[in-house]
């Protein structure tokens, strides 16, 4: 995996611990639940996606499998 992703994910990580959710945008709060589905590679853009297709997180966590 490449080192600016890795750094990313440590960085996105360290925040959520000192702040909790609160201290995250959506897409950064989908990053972290795409991390161990996705655990090689650059997650962000599938997050951005998803939240333009659907939204609102709320509505990423309420869609089908099928979408």
């Amino acid at each position: 995996m490449d080192e600016s992703v890795l750094g990313h994910r440590q960085r996105l990580r360290e925040r959520f611990l000192k702040a909790g959710v609160d201290g995250l945008q959506d897409y950064e709060i989908l990053e972290m639940i795409l991390f161990s589905a996705h655990p090689r590679g650059d997650v962000k853009p599938i997050a951005k996606q998803l939240l333009l297709q659907f939204k609102t997180i709320g509505h990423v966590f309420k869609a089908s499998p099928e979408e």
